[in-house]
Parts: C-alpha cells; structure tokens; sequence
C-alpha cells in the first residue's frame, strides 16, 4: 500500500493542499486572531511550513525535521496561543475543505482526516499552560 504522501501526489500535492488551506483560514475571522498580527502575515510562508510537516507527516522525506527541527519546534509553534475547540473545529474544516477544493483523491481525503483531528487536538491540547490543559 503506498503511504499518504505518494497517494496525494507528492510535494507538489501538498504544497496546492497547504495554499488552499490558508486561503479559507486567513479569511475565517475565527482563526485570525491566532496570529499575532494577521495583517503582516506572509500566507505564502505559513503554507510552506505546512507542506513540510504535512510532507514528512505523511510518509515523504523528512523535510520538517531536517528544515526546521521537527516535532518539537511544530509543537512550540502553538504553545500559549490557547485553541478554542471551536477554533480547532474551523481548522480542521478547512482542511478538509480545502482537500476537497483541490481535489485530492477521495481515499487521501479519508485517510488524512485522522491525522488532522489527532493533530489540531494535539496543538488545542499544547496551546494552553500544562495546568490549563486536559486529560485526552
């Protein structure tokens, strides 16, 4: 079985995937104030970090880890923004929304859903002080 990575098309895939993504999410009003300063943001930035992870996450090359430290600087990345389940609820909307917008095939689409529910829970559950935090 080929692993999600090659499945979705490859980095090219993931790449169209992360711009779409941001799209729907700096235009969420929800999402927004997440980012410190939402009108200085380089969307083009965020998504290339996404397609990172997203690529390494989901069975290509390393790219995060060896780019940008991996795991441990994606987890920081959320630390003190306090994630609302609503908020992590429109993340993971737009995700799949935009997996649909760009068409990736239907069992990608089944198949990185449960990365992205365990994921956004995982960044909610880190974005609050350890004694703010829930059991999951």
């Amino acid at each position: 079985m080929s692993n999600l990575y090659e499945l979705a098309g490859g980095g090219p895939a993931i790449k169209r995937l992360s711009t779409r993504f941001y799209v729907l999410l700096f235009a969420d009003p929800l999402l927004t104030p997440l980012f410190p300063e939402p009108s200085q943001v380089d969307p083009e930035e965020h998504a290339g970090r996404l397609t990172l992870w997203l690529i390494e996450l989901l069975g290509g090359p390393p790219l995060h880890t060896q780019q940008r430290g991996g795991f441990d600087v994606m987890r920081d990345a959320h630390s003190g923004l306090k994630i609302s389940e609503a908020q992590r609820a429109a993340w993971a909307g737009h995700m799949r929304q935009a997996a649909a917008d760009c068409q990736l095939p239907e069992e990608v689409q089944q198949r990185l859903m449960p990365f992205i529910e365990g994921g956004s829970t995982f960044a909610q559950r880190v974005s609050w002080p350890v004694d703010q935090r829930w059991a999951r």
